[in-house]
């Protein structure tokens, strides 16, 4: 996905210390807005991803190296859990049993789990102080933990919680299981993940994809031209590879894109939840524009593109605009007016 190098290993752990790295979100749309406009600079929007070890029994407790890996998880947004699902007698399951994701899946959800619950359990401790001195806030965070306590007794995720009250505490203390999840299936050949990693995701409130990583890694390393060509052979489609996963982080998040550039010199996509306002969005580009945001003129990609320029969007009426309540859209190309 970065384009970045790490240690691949025949044994476990061969991830001691996390890898990060930044990836492009690749995006078509941003090079159409520039070329119409001859912007020379075009910036897509970034995504920031981090490798871990695996976790393995004990985790959950914080054993051997699983301590220190939930932690990592805690400050991200989102997890992706890559799951086995190729064979190669060479690469022996940790186990030493037979390949079999959902099995897997179901052993670090159960040590995710069961982090929460300890989590939870310490906060607990520390709000039944407020709760004795009668303060209203201590009093209906203990009701929101009592419900995470009672889903996660049940060995359920706390993302699929429908009380909105709990899932907001459970957010705010950063409980592993209240994450968004992809189950990313690393399978032989490509194809739809396996049908009981399916249910399974849907059961979780997640997602599922699979990718045949082997056959990617050999692709990423020849000459695009001949990698398409053979990648049209084997029927992997058009979104594949790094792409895939990115664009299923993009799904998972439930982010929009939206697009700075009415000229020169720069092109720019600006990835933001669903649902922000036009004041917030500005403050993703800078922390002055949501301070002084006065209004934003806003054009649909596609319409600027058409167009030509912003300017002749606003001869044709097709900019708008737009104050800081307006709901940023996907495709959005923005002006931001502000005074500081």
């Amino acid at each position: 996905m970065t384009g970045g190098e790490a240690e691949v290993a025949p044994y476990p752990f061969s991830t001691r210390e996390p890898n990060v790295g930044v990836a492009s979100v690749p995006d078509p749309r941003i090079d159409a807005i520039a070329d119409v406009q001859d912007i020379p600079n075009r910036v897509t929007a970034k995504v920031e991803v981090v490798d871990i070890a695996g976790l393995s029994e004990g985790a959950g407790q914080g054993e051997g190296l699983g301590g220190a890996a939930l932690g990592r998880i805690r400050e991200l947004e989102a997890t992706v859990h890559v799951l086995r699902g190729f064979v190669n007698s060479e690469v022996p399951h940790p186990l030493e049993r037979p390949v079999d994701p959902l099995a897997d899946a179901r052993d670090v959800d159960e040590e995710l789990i069961l982090a929460d619950a300890g989590q939870v359990e310490r906060r607990m401790e520390k709000v039944q102080k407020g709760v004795r001195a009668s303060d209203p806030e201590a009093k209906a965070e203990a009701v929101a933990l009592d419900a995470i306590t009672a889903q996660l007794s049940a060995g359920l995720p706390v993302r699929t919680m429908a009380d909105d009250d709990a899932l907001a505490v459970a957010r705010a203390m950063g409980l592993l299981t209240a994450k968004p999840v992809l189950y990313l299936v690393n399978t032989d050949d490509p194809g739809e993940p396996p049908v009981e990693i399916a249910e399974y995701a849907t059961e979780q409130g997640a997602q599922a994809l699979a990718l045949p990583v082997g056959v990617e890694l050999e692709l990423a390393e020849m000459e695009p031209d001949e990698a398409a060509e053979f990648a049209e052979e084997m029927g992997l489609g058009s979104t594949r590879g790094a792409d895939a996963v990115i664009q299923a982080g993009y799904r998972l998040l439930d982010l929009i894109t939206f697009f700075t550039g009415s000229g020169p010199p720069e092109a720019r996509a600006w990835p933001i939840p669903r649902g922000t306002p036009a004041d917030r969005a500005a403050g993703k580009i800078h922390s002055d524009m949501e301070r002084g945001f006065i209004r934003a003129e806003v054009v649909p990609w596609d319409k600027l593109v058409e167009c030509g320029s912003f300017a002749k969007a606003r001869d044709v009426a097709l900019a708008r605009t737009e104050g800081k309540e307006y709901i940023v859209q996907e495709g959005d190309v923005m002006q931001i007016r502000f005074n500081v």
